[in-house]
């Protein structure tokens, strides 16, 4: 598994090399898509050994949701195939550049730290219930993880837009095609954040009882804080018509809030 590891990382190091290259002043936009195609395949070798490094894992009995480390390793891998899937129908391959470190973070943490769990006051997660919460939170992480990318990288354009800075390539995504993107992804991750917090507290409650939220207030109110975030996207573009930078500064708020609880559970361990 190490060897696997270490090719991972170059992997994804050299992803994020490719991605980070500044295009030489005047490249042609078909030059600039052959050097986003590079890195996109790079990406897609990494994401490869990423699959085989976590296989050799389950070989030695660490199971993806066997700990909150191995669980985000998990959620990171799922969030850079969907980085690729997403950047290759809609042509923002640029989300590549924002996930590939992500990948590596994921990658990193579930190697380094593996089956280390957080079972107390929680038992070890056995039960149907406890899966299923874990399976719903580690997809809810990799579709964050792409809806966060996909309005950094509308901030991002919206803001070089101002500037006069930037202008559409022809074949690209226009700024309007990223915001209805950056709905969609949002459209798709509410429901799964909310059967994570349902599953969650249901858990919680059949482990230790009601109680036994109180001890997990941080939790609690991180989840709903990003719930709250990312229901108010929702409700507000049907609404009020909201859309744009606010809705994308609102989805950051959520993925911080998630990658606060994450952080709080690798804290505890």
């Amino acid at each position: 598994m190490l060897v696997l590891f270490i090719l991972a990382s170059l992997a994804y190091g050299a992803a994020i090399f490719a991605y980070a290259l500044d295009p030489p002043a005047g490249e042609a936009h078909a030059n600039a898509k052959s050097r986003e195609t590079r890195a996109a395949i790079l990406l897609a070798i990494a994401a490869a050994l990423h699959v085989a490094c976590i296989g050799a894992q389950c070989v030695a009995g660490e199971h993806p949701f066997g700990s909150v480390f191995l669980a985000t390793s998990f959620g990171a891998l799922i969030a850079v195939v969907g980085a690729l899937v997403v950047g290759r129908i809609r042509r923002a391959g640029t989300l590549g550049a924002i996930v590939a470190p992500v990948g590596l973070l994921g990658l990193s943490l579930g190697v380094m730290f593996g089956a280390t769990g957080v079972h107390d006051p929680l038992p070890a997660p056995t039960g149907a219930l406890a899966k299923a919460h874990i399976g719903l939170a580690t997809a809810g992480l990799g579709g964050f993880t792409i809806a966060a990318g996909i309005a950094a990288l509308y901030l991002t354009m919206d803001r070089r837009l101002r500037l006069k800075r930037w202008k559409p390539q022809p074949g690209g995504l226009s700024l309007t095609g990223l915001e209805r993107l950056h709905y969609h992804a949002v459209m798709l991750v509410a429901p799964v954040l909310t059967l994570t917090i349902v599953t969650g507290v249901l858990w919680t409650v059949k482990s230790g009882g009601v109680a036994a939220i109180g001890g997990r207030w941080i939790e609690v109110l991180m989840a709903a804080a990003a719930w709250l975030c990312s229901a108010a996207i929702l409700v507000m573009r049907a609404t009020l018509g909201v859309r744009g930078r606010k809705s994308a500064l609102l989805t950051l708020a959520a993925f911080a809030c998630t990658l606060l609880v994450l952080v709080w559970y690798g804290v505890r361990a």
